[in-house]
């Protein structure tokens, strides 16, 4: 049986699409057989993210709905690269559900998502989930369901508060901190450095959640992705390292943090520097 990954968060512009994405591809490229459902029924981009906005038909109301079955209602993205001969070979292959329309998934019944999750376990060895904001209509069943729950966070203390409601809410519905990881998006090691920023393990305290990855500030990511391209798209294997530790993790992999990030070292960066009262201003950095 295949496993769910449900991505979300309580506050918005977080990065969940962007998570959720290349979690997915990196699986794919690994060699898993994915399934990546889109639940934002307000802003879904998967679709764009992956560079298929005209190529999905069907989302996973449609399946719920038994309006068509899963094989019918995906869409494939299939790329293909050069292998060591030369000759062209599947680089990877990833299923897509696009999101749902806001009427659908109001009207969705909760019993579905369990019916769904049973289906699609059967079919894929993993079926990520790229979840609205928030508390959407399906949380709670999703949630109770998904054999992963990951929680992604921006560097920032509103951000982190979030986390913590969200890990309290997980537990109320017996999301035990087993199966809840951490994902620090947009982390920023200079930050820290100046004592502006939380450290890593001030995140991790107040979140109440185990880390499985953390992706420093990058603009290359966001730009290749209004592109339609994920990192793992691109010939460089820089920008896929996060990512690519992030699903060693939750893999049992027993795989450490970069030993330097922006330049900054890890070890410098666990918890916020102290910064002196004397002398600050507003006019300060």
């Amino acid at each position: 049986m295949g496993k769910s990954i449900m991505v979300t968060s309580f506050k918005g512009g977080v990065g969940k699409s962007t998570v959720a994405v290349n979690l997915a591809v990196g699986l794919s490229v690994k060699g898993h057989k994915v399934l990546i459902v889109d639940l934002d029924s307000s802003s879904g981009s998967v679709d764009l993210f992956t560079g298929c906005e005209h190529s999905t038909l069907y989302s996973f109301c449609d399946v719920t709905k038994k309006r068509v079955n899963i094989g019918e209602a995906v869409y494939q993205k299939k790329v293909e690269r050069k292998n060591q001969s030369g000759e062209l070979a599947t680089y990877y292959s990833l299923d897509i559900l696009r999101a749902p329309s806001p009427y659908d998934m109001e009207t969705s019944q909760k019993e579905t998502v369990e019916e769904f999750i049973e289906e699609a376990r059967e079919i894929y060895d993993f079926v990520v989930f790229d979840c609205p904001s928030g508390k959407f209509s399906l949380f709670e069943p999703l949630a109770k369901k998904a054999d992963l729950v990951v929680v992604v966070t921006l560097h920032s203390l509103a951000s982190v508060r979030s986390s913590e409601k969200l890990a309290l809410c997980l537990s109320e519905y017996g999301s035990s901190g087993e199966n809840v990881r951490l994902v620090i998006n947009c982390f920023n090691p200079k930050g820290v450095i100046r004592g502006t920023n939380l450290g890593i393990v001030e995140i991790i305290e107040r979140s109440k959640i185990r880390l499985v990855g953390l992706v420093a500030q990058n603009n290359f990511i966001r730009d290749y992705q209004e592109t339609g391209r994920t990192v793992y798209d691109l010939r460089g294997k820089k920008l896929r390292v996060p990512f690519d530790d992030m699903i060693g993790r939750m893999l049992d992999g027993n795989i450490s943090l970069n030993k330097k990030y922006d330049g900054q070292k890890t070890d410098n960066l666990y918890f916020k520097k102290e910064r002196k009262i004397d002398g600050d201003s507003a006019d300060s950095p």
